[in-house]
């Protein structure tokens, strides 16, 4: 079993449960277990399934019940049948959120999954998921913030949240490199960029130790003008990035 397994060891249990239910060929972890920057209880789960043949409604029922029995709340999954997967517009099965939905699998995650995409069933991942090229990289990057961060900069009170916060400066930071040389990097590597970005100290280390599990008090002074800094930087970088 691959190393970076041992800290999430609900994936392999989660994959062997769902074989033969979904029809799996290949099972593979990405996002922050793959690239090695997991924190247990603070990171997702991001996993993806490429199954032989599309859920038919009483597999994906029986996939719902298993996924409210055994799944923890931020266990995410895709389930992507093998005929479809060379189409990157399509929409598949999805878990996330603690509910069942469609949409397609992103260029960033094909992207991460050749990358550092660990295998826990099946072939490599290189195998079954085609490539994806630097172009359509920077074009899914774009993708993420021309959707919910574009609309997100238009509010206020959201940006009062750490999540927000968080999230969104992290999200600018990977896309900048990602578009600017075709590379994908961890939410670590993103933290420590920030400062290029415009991002003060005193905020980067706040991230980082968020990012750590470290419970941050902050007065409700600092949250307001936290929210108006970083709304401010994220409407500059999204125009100048879209």
């Amino acid at each position: 079993m691959d190393d970076r397994l041992s800290v999430v060891p609900v994936v392999p249990g989660f994959a062997s449960a769902i074989t033969s239910i979904a029809g799996v060929v290949g099972f593979y972890a990405g996002g922050s277990i793959g690239s090695g920057d997991y924190r247990p209880g603070i990171s997702d789960l991001d996993l993806v399934a490429v199954i032989a043949a599309p859920l038919t409604r009483y597999r994906r029922a029986k996939l719902r019940a298993l996924h409210r029995v055994i799944g923890p709340a931020k266990l995410h999954c895709a389930y992507v049948p093998i005929g479809d997967i060379s189409d990157i517009s399509l929409s598949h099965v999805n878990w996330a959120h603690e509910q069942m939905f469609r949409r397609p699998l992103s260029g960033i995650a094909r992207g991460e999954l050749h990358q550092f995409g660990v295998t826990v069933y099946g072939p490599p991942p290189g195998e079954l998921v085609p490539p994806v090229s630097a172009a359509q990289l920077a074009d899914a990057a774009r993708g993420e913030l021309s959707g919910y961060w574009a609309g997100a900069v238009r509010k206020t009170t959201v940006w009062r949240t750490d999540l927000h916060v968080d999230l969104g400066l992290t999200t600018v930071s990977r896309a900048a490199e990602t578009i600017a040389t075709g590379r994908l990097i961890t939410k670590r590597e993103a933290i420590d960029r920030l400062p290029e970005l415009g991002v003060p100290a005193p905020l980067v280390d706040e991230i980082r130790r968020r990012r750590a599990g470290d419970r941050v008090e902050l007065s409700e002074e600092r949250v307001r003008e936290r929210a108006a800094l970083v709304r401010r930087l994220m409407r500059e970088h999204l125009g100048r990035l879209l």
